[in-house]
């Protein structure tokens, strides 16, 4: 099964956040995240992005977006922010794509609130059964591409 995870570079803090398969078919952020204050190590990094695939389930009921919270509001929240507008400022993203023993990470382009993060495919790295160390190695470069 598919499991899907980001990382965010926002401020100096690294927000890892994990997202869940609907029953509709859609991706939505389910609430899990950690979140690290610079500096982490890679193990470190690597190890909260596992925690999140780990976190990735299918199967899980569609959110209300228009009447109720946002599934990201859990992460809001915890930054003291009000809009992910707010939130996505500045911010670094990274796509994590874990399926088995395979792991993606892309990097992505901040395209602002219009836009989102853009991913930019050209630069994915795909590892193999990475231990935390060559995931967080990984993941520090992928947020080295985004901008």
């Amino acid at each position: 099964m598919t499991r899907l995870a980001a990382l965010d570079l926002r401020r100096g803090r690294y927000v890892a956040h994990s997202s869940s398969l609907t029953t509709d078919g859609m991706w939505v952020a389910n609430g899990v995240f950690d979140l690290l204050d610079e500096p982490a190590d890679d193990r470190e990094l690597g190890a909260a992005v596992r925690r999140m695939l780990d976190a990735s389930h299918a199967g899980v009921p569609a959110p209300d977006l228009r009447g109720g919270p946002s599934p990201f509001a859990p992460v809001l929240d915890a930054l003291g922010l009000r809009s992910f507008a707010t939130y996505a400022k500045g911010t670094r993203h990274v796509d994590i794509e874990g399926d088995a023993d395979k792991v993606l990470v892309s990097p992505t382009r901040n395209g602002g609130p219009r836009e989102g993060f853009v991913g930019l495919g050209e630069h994915a790295v795909r590892l193999t059964d990475p231990d935390d160390d060559e995931l967080g190695r990984t993941l520090r470069a992928a947020l080295d591409r985004s901008h």
